[in-house]
């Protein structure tokens, strides 16, 4: 009875793995389908005493207390009903690890077939965004580049691809096989986080790629595979500051228009629009009558989305490399006009497409940040803001609130409250919680929270003498991520993070090291890969 009942439970514990990572790109609704699946699976499996002593004790044990940590942190939340939905959302903490370590079942087997799911799955996701992308802008329409992600966050998909490209060239190098659908699936990842313009993806691509190839050169020379790491990563820093800095200022500037008003030159602000400097040829006074007799938006209001009209304008110019003054703006066409009512601060932007857009924004948003300009609307800098915020609220609060943090729920709302202290710069719609999953634990749930999770982070450390491997590779990107993302404080992200760290540890396992492979038939990752067993060539 105990066989079957461990045979029974097995094969649900399965099919609910195979559910939620297939629904991961596309529906939160399947992926919470399947982590059921998974815990009706542990139902059982208890209900017929087939439960087995936890293969990683410390992981569970820190896994089980992150999430009990959380529980507890009810009892001081003021907003329950926000603490009630962080439980849900971070339930597969608790579940899929619980499950996968308790739940007698052969990773050997199931992997190959789930990971097969798994990489088909988010190659269908990002077919699908690609292909309405394309219908949608061939009809006329226009897309944001967040839009290209229809399903989930295209910073979460961004990081599945890359970690499915990092299987599949991991796979590839040692097999020599499946070369054709490796290329295929690569140029549908690039595509797709070209068209998104996830810098988070682009890097983790960037990465994954790297850390497939060292899979192959490091057995040969640990000290070549440092050396050509150090280089690349050199120069690739060089690259990016080269691409990012402002543009030098020019040094002869006219000192009036054509209609003889004074040009105001800011020759010590950085900021670029398309490469020209924006606080250049600045003729205010002339633009302002030349402006309102071609428009009934008023030179010193506000655009159709709400901001200074007079910086749109400004912006504009400067992306066609006018001055900002009255000739220019008199010779403007109608359809630019139109554009600077609505909003458009470049009239270049529509040329430009994928990161090829994101290089241009980032480049103004540094040029921003350089000028101690407001931070609202720009991604990257906001970050910082957001990084400073949540440090003073867990600094700031007494060592009480520093220990055990704001409350479970009380995130979203420690944050407005201290933006609301500081004086923040950032407009309130661009007022969020902070984008680092170490300083969310920490705010949230205080240095207890956050000690369980480096805790968890060093117990599904890969201990086999694989340096470079799919559960190494998942591992470092849930690492990094979480500096860059609160990964943890949605549904794909905690269950990416989840598998990731709990999934790819079970092959380190002693108790599973009898376990024989059975992977012949199963999936086009699995189809040659007979000779898997533990601590040996995984994908």
């Amino acid at each position: 009875m105990g066989s079957k009942a461990a045979s029974i439970s097995e094969k649900i514990l399965a099919s609910g793995l195979l559910i939620t990572l297939a629904s991961l790109p596309w529906s939160p609704f399947g992926t919470s389908f399947g982590t059921g699946v998974i815990a009706l699976a542990w139902v059982i499996a208890a209900v017929n005493r087939s439960l087995i002593t936890p293969t990683n004790k410390l992981l569970t044990g820190a896994m089980t207390g992150l999430y009990v940590w959380h529980v507890v942190g009810l009892l001081w939340t003021e907003n329950l009903s926000e603490g009630l939905m962080t439980l849900q959302i971070k339930l597969p903490i608790l579940i899929v690890t619980t499950a996968l370590m308790t739940i007698r079942w052969n990773p050997n087997t199931w992997l190959p077939r789930i990971l097969s799911a798994f990489v088909f799955s988010i190659s269908a996701s990002a077919i699908s965004g690609l292909v309405l992308g394309w219908w949608q802008i061939s009809a006329g329409g226009t897309l944001h580049s967040s839009e290209w992600s229809p399903f989930i966050s295209h910073i979460r998909m961004g990081i599945l691809l890359s970690l499915g490209w990092g299987g599949i060239l991991i796979y590839t190098i040692k097999k020599h096989r499946i070369i054709t659908p490796a290329i295929l699936y690569a140029v549908i990842a690039m595509l797709y986080i070209w068209q998104t313009q996830s810098v988070t993806g682009c890097l983790m691509f960037v990465f994954a790629t790297f850390f497939g190839i060292m899979q192959y050169w490091i057995k040969r020379s640990l000290r070549l595979v440092m050396l050509v790491g150090g280089v690349i990563s050199f120069l690739g820093i060089m690259l990016l500051v080269h691409t990012l800095r402002p543009s030098p200022q020019p040094t002869q500037l006219p000192t009036h228009t054509e209609w003889g008003a004074p040009y105001t030159h800011h020759q010590d602000r950085f900021l670029d629009e398309n490469g020209y400097k924006v606080w250049n040829f600045l003729a205010w006074d002339e633009a302002r009558i030349a402006w309102n007799k071609r428009s009934d938006f008023p030179f010193d209001g506000t655009d159709n989305m709400g901001y200074s009209l007079k910086t749109t304008l400004t912006r504009y110019l400067t992306s066609l490399n006018l001055p900002k003054d009255g000739l220019a703006i008199q010779g403007l066409a109608e359809k630019d006009i139109r554009a600077i009512e609505q909003g458009k601060t470049s009239a270049v932007a529509h040329l430009k497409s994928g990161m090829n857009r994101r290089i241009d924004v980032l480049r103004y948003e540094v040029g921003n940040w350089m000028d101690d300009g407001n931070p609202s609307g720009n991604s990257v800098t906001q970050r910082w803001v957001y990084l400073k915020t949540g440090l003073h609220i867990a600094l700031n609060n007494g060592i009480i609130n520093s220990l055990l943090g704001v409350g479970t729920g009380d995130l979203p709302d420690a944050y407005q409250q201290a933006y609301n202290e500081l004086d923040s710069p950032l407009h309130p719609q661009f007022r969020k919680r902070t984008h680092n999953q170490y300083l969310a634990w920490w705010v949230a749930s205080g240095f207890i929270a956050l000690t369980l999770w480096i805790l968890v982070l060093i117990a599904s450390w890969k201990r086999d003498r694989e340096w470079f491997s799919l559960g190494r590779l998942a591992w470092w990107m849930v690492v990094v991520s979480c500096f860059a993302e609160d990964t943890l404080e949605t549904q794909a992200g905690v269950t990416f993070a989840v598998f990731a760290l709990v999934l790819f540890s079970m092959n380190d396992s002693k108790e599973r090291s009898s376990l024989k492979p059975d992977v012949e038939k199963f999936g086009f990752i699995s189809k040659h890969a007979s000779t898997i067993t533990p601590n040996s060539d995984r994908i």
